[in-house]
């Protein structure tokens, strides 16, 4: 198998994406439909696939990020979408593609958020497990007297304020991410945006029982949580977690270990990563 094509794509190209997808459906049970229909697919994402007879075998995807780390600005490969027909697995496909992938960028930094079912894989090419951890924090959050706006994606104020987002971590975050930010939200989190006119921002928020999780804060400058605390819609919220590095909005959390059983993250090459960090939820692939 070690002369097997690959093939290689990173733009909108429909009969790709056909096959792309079908794959995905039949490992990961969801589509990509949604994400293709607004061409989302930039330069910045290539797939890298195994084809025969029109129907992709084997795929892996390299997300090139530009990351900011501990104030640095550096370019990172976020490897994902790591998936092989489960008719052709014992065949070394996954392994091809690594080994390949992997040539074409020996230097770069390198992250995934892996499959808990092969995470013995990943070591095998120099990748090592980490620990990272939820920051969160303790808060009562009951009936706010809120003004809060619920947006839309296609909102014309969101998407304007999305496109021109303000403010990143200074300490772990992705700055080119907005298509896959944008996945996210198509499959996830479309009918939690909210706008908070007194701040005038926007924030992107789940609440399940007494947690509150927020995945994105999108603003124009840093703002305290204290501030937008007060400004959430919700109710019988006891804990806010947050889904990125909350270091701007002038909040002290709690970091709680993830489990490295149920959420195995891997890293490769030389990072220059804080103390305790959470890489941000919606920028990862």
């Amino acid at each position: 198998m070690n002369n097997v094509k690959i093939s290689v794509n990173n733009g909108n190209n429909p009969d790709y994406e056909n096959m792309f997808n079908d794959l995905v459906q039949e490992v990961f049970k969801f589509s990509f439909s949604p994400w293709f229909e607004r061409k989302l697919w930039d330069e910045n994402y290539e797939s890298y696939s195994i084809i025969e007879d029109g129907k992709m075998l084997a795929n892996m995807c390299v997300y090139k990020s530009e990351m900011i780390v501990c104030g640095e600005v550096i370019r990172a490969n976020q490897f994902g979408t790591v998936a092989t027909r489960k008719s052709e697995r014992g065949k070394g496909l996954s392994r091809i593609l690594m080994e390949h992938v992997l040539s074409l960028y020996p230097d770069n930094p390198t992250y995934l958020s892996a499959n808990p079912s092969v995470i013995d894989f990943y070591p095998r090419f120099g990748f090592r497990q980490v620990q990272t951890h939820k920051p969160e924090v303790a808060v009562e959050i009951n009936n706010n007297p809120s003004r809060a706006i619920k947006y839309k994606l296609g909102d014309p104020e969101f998407v304007n304020a999305f496109n021109n987002r303000g403010f990143h971590s200074k300490m772990l975050d992705c700055i080119n991410s907005q298509s896959i930010q944008m996945f996210h939200l198509l499959m996830e989190y479309g009918n939690d945006i909210y706008y908070l006119p007194n701040l005038d921002v926007i924030v992107i928020a789940q609440q399940e029982d007494n947690r509150l999780f927020l995945a994105d804060v999108i603003a124009k400058k840093p703002v305290a949580f204290d501030l937008i605390k007060k400004e959430l819609p919700f109710d019988g919220v006891g804990i806010v977690e947050f889904g990125f590095y909350p270091d701007w909005l002038d909040v002290t959390p709690t970091w709680i270990p993830e489990s490295k059983n149920e959420d195995p993250f891997f890293i490769k090459g030389e990072w220059n990563l804080p103390g305790k960090y959470r890489f941000p939820a919606m920028s990862q692939t």
